[in-house]
């Protein structure tokens, strides 16, 4: 049984980084993935994210499969995606495509994809196109040095053949004990034997309908519970009204949402 703290759950726009440095020579690596989660269907079979380089010089990108947790279904012969490898130039950006192909006979099941997105510092500057700087000097003194560092950021694609996203169970507000992060929480919770939930949270005050916050709601096919935690303010004593929890089975959320739930 997990527990994941609402706290710490993205805002609608997720980054995530990798930032490595070497002491010793002042050199550094800084790369980004514009999303760690990917969501495909039988009516979205493709998806994209971003490989960010923020590096003062290229960067290699290599895409490989991982290994699942136990019970899990590997879902990389049904999943095809491109590039496998990406020079991406510096302080740019590349697309990392993914397409969903199932074959004619495959059954309806949630099938999962983990891949690693391992960067490194390229050791020479290849020919992107001219520079301002290109007639500057002999080219061995524009190589740039290169470090064997590979900062290493995970993928999960979920694809989901002919099944629908299950319908989570919300239990009542429970207020916390000198918790000087959280007022309290409510408790998700899905079947054990359920596929994966991805959806939206959201936090309303009941009386001023203001958002207090919102992100990604992820529930994977190992974990049955969850807590969705309603942040504490510095300044905030106790809470000033009712809080209520809406809940949309997507992400981003897209419609009415599916649950509200309320503290009293």
């Amino acid at each position: 049984m997990t527990h994941t703290d609402f706290n710490r759950l993205s805002s609608l726009f997720l980054i995530i980084a990798a930032v490595m440095t070497w002491p010793t020579q002042g050199f550094a690596i800084s790369v980004s993935i514009s999303d760690n989660v990917v969501v495909l269907d039988s009516r979205q079979r493709s998806g994209e994210i971003a490989l960010l380089s923020m590096t003062p010089s290229p960067v290699e990108f290599e895409i490989t499969p991982m290994d699942l947790a136990e019970g899990v279904i590997d879902g990389r012969d049904y999943l095809r995606w491109s590039p496998a490898r990406a020079l991406v130039p510096a302080n740019r950006g590349s697309p990392l495509r993914m397409v969903f192909r199932p074959p004619a006979d495959l059954p309806p099941n949630e099938y999962v994809v983990r891949l690693a997105v391992k960067s490194r510092q390229v050791d020479y500057e290849p020919d992107f196109g001219p520079t301002p700087q290109d007639d500057e000097g002999p080219a061995e003194e524009r190589l740039s040095a290169g470090i064997a560092i590979q900062p290493v950021l995970p993928v999960t694609v979920y694809i989901r053949h002919k099944v629908d996203s299950p319908t989570l169970t919300i239990s009542g507000f429970e207020p916390a004990v000198d918790d000087p992060r959280s007022h309290g929480h409510f408790t998700a919770r899905k079947p054990p034997e359920a596929i994966s939930f991805i959806g939206t949270v959201a936090l309303f005050g009941a009386d001023s309908e203001q958002m207090l916050t919102s992100g990604r709601l992820r529930m994977g096919q190992t974990v049955s519970e969850t807590r969705i935690r309603v942040p504490r303010r510095e300044t905030e004593a106790e809470l000033s009204e009712p809080v209520c929890l809406h809940i949309w089975p997507t992400f981003p959320a897209s419609g009415e949402a599916e649950q509200r739930v309320c503290s009293e």
